[in-house]
């Protein structure tokens, strides 16, 4: 059979998807979206803490090929005891990729690009609202709190624990409307990942899903399914023979997941992280989601629709949402990406809203209009809305390109090593000279060049500046350092981008 005839089938299939309005208007949220996810992905430097300690965790899985255990410079890893689904995603990243910020954070780039197509998939063919679809995946990527450092742009769990919720409240809302088994599958699914991306916070959207069932009357019926009992216990075999295993390998890691994760940072207030019960809704209306918050008021048309699925489809996003935020807000250690699960729903809930105002607002104006006008009038109120969010959040993330995360210069010098190996190839290697302590950015970065770029590099505290030897390149980004350097060498400058310096240690002083 000729080639041409071959291809003709899936062409000729390709183009009649492409004629559908709704999968058009697919690719247009899709290719917006892209922008705030992907652009510059790698560019913005590790971030301390998190980041940082996963990017280890993952670098040394890639190299040691121990999958059960998670390490940090070598030690079975008890500060950081969330099991290693985002970690596998990462070195697979790694290894297809290579060593770099871009292959690190492109598993929580791709979740949340995968959250974004869910929330429209679920508007068009479910609710048959694909413009809601389209609103609410806008609104998500414009979101400050969502599109930020340790949340969708890093290599952090939350975007991709945020897609496995979404996929779990999705599943749950159509197993109820079908009673469909694939539906209880993918439920089931979605919870084990959760689960296997950040323990026990996986299992924070399900006493929402709960209410969501009583208040439709439906629990009765849920509990009555054999299917949930299996699916349930299936999960749990997953996840206990993961937790079992990983102690097994590394007796005490069950001991520091008690510790860390069953009660200690939700009993008491864990490195200072401590705020308001209303910490996490100052937030919203303050900072992450300070240009959409008010359009929840529209939002509340949702209930006066005569279609009762969208009417329910409400219901469930706003439980969701206030339920993963209720439980958050209880919990004794408060960060600002722990509310990001509940971010979906709540840009979906307002996509809707805008979704009505949209088509019956503008049904009711728009036969005043000039024909030759209301399309061009459509497109530009759109745009109009979406041009200064888009805008901002572009902006924020051209600052982010610089963000030190509170790290001062010590997270310059790790940006700066990189810039010094891409621009002095013929350098074999330096050191980096810091203020100590815990730094897990400048252990990854020193892992990347070497593996990367082949360069040998040390890590050496500054305290330690007179012990060096002649003949070492020595890179600093801190005024006091190099002060202490010009104390006892003769410098030669290599290399400078402000604030930081390459130099050569040649004679002591």
């Amino acid at each position: 059979m000729p080639l041409s005839s071959t291809l003709r089938g899936p062409l000729a299939g390709g183009r009649q998807w492409l004629r559908m309005p709704a999968n058009q208007l697919l690719l247009l949220l899709l290719g917006l979206a892209a922008f705030p996810l992907l652009f510059e992905l790698g560019r913005s430097p590790v971030q301390l803490w998190d980041e940082s300690r996963l990017a280890m965790n993952a670098m040394e899985m890639s190299r040691g090929g121990n999958w059960l255990v998670t390490t940090f410079q070598g030690q079975p890893d008890h500060w950081n005891t969330k099991p290693p689904l985002l970690i596998w995603l990462q070195v697979i990243a790694f290894k297809t990729l290579g060593y770099s910020n871009w292959a690190l954070r492109l598993p929580s780039a791709l979740a949340a690009l995968g959250t974004v197509l869910l929330l429209y998939r679920f508007a068009a063919g479910t609710l048959r609202r694909p413009l809601a679809g389209f609103f609410g995946g806008l609104v998500l990527v414009t979101a400050a709190g969502y599109v930020r450092l340790h949340g969708a742009r890093t290599g952090d769990y939350d975007a991709l624990l945020a897609f496995w919720e979404v996929v779990a409240w999705l599943a749950f809302f159509q197993y109820l409307e079908t009673a469909r088994l694939r539906h209880l599958y993918w439920l089931g699914a979605a919870f084990t990942a959760a689960v296997l991306t950040k323990g026990v916070a996986g299992l924070l959207g399900g006493p929402a899903l709960l209410v969501y069932a009583a208040a439709r009357g439906k629990l009765p019926w849920l509990l009555r399914q054999p299917r949930l009992y299996v699916v349930a216990a299936v999960g749990l075999a997953i996840v206990a023979a993961y937790y079992l295993a990983h102690e097994a390998l590394d007796p005490g890691y069950l001991a520091a997941v008690r510790a860390n994760e069953l009660g200690g940072r939700y009993n008491q207030v864990l490195d200072g992280h401590t705020g308001p019960w209303t910490y996490y809704f100052d937030r919203l209306y303050t900072i992450d989601f300070a240009g959409w918050i008010w359009w929840l008021v529209p939002a509340g048309l949702v209930w006066l629709q005569p279609d009762r699925l969208v009417r329910r489809a409400g219901s469930l996003l706003l439980l969701f949402a206030l339920g993963w935020m209720l439980l958050c807000s209880a919990s004794a250690t408060k960060l600002e990406w722990y509310a990001l699960p509940a971010y979906p729903a709540l840009a979906l809930l307002i996509g809707l809203g805008l979704d009505f105002l949209y088509h019956d607002v503008l049904a009711a104006n728009l036969p005043r209009v000039p024909r030759a006008w209301a399309w061009p009038l459509r497109v530009g109120l759109v745009a109009g809305l979406f041009f200064f969010p888009f805008r901002a959040i572009m902006r924020q993330l051209v600052d982010e390109r610089y963000s030190d995360y509170g790290t001062g210069s010590d997270a310059h010098l790790a940006r700066y090593a990189q810039q010094v190996a891409q621009e002095q190839p013929l350098l074999d290697g330096f050191t980096l000279l810091n203020q100590g302590g815990y730094n897990p950015v400048l252990l990854y970065y020193q892992a990347v060049l070497q593996l990367a770029a082949h360069k040998t590099v040390a890590i050496r505290y500054q305290g330690e500046a007179r012990a060096l030897q002649p003949g070492t390149v020595v890179l600093v980004c801190d005024p006091a350092y190099r002060a202490r350097l010009d104390s006892s060498f003769q410098l030669v400058l290599v290399h400078q981008a402000a604030p930081c310096e390459a130099v050569l240690l040649t004679a002591r002083k």
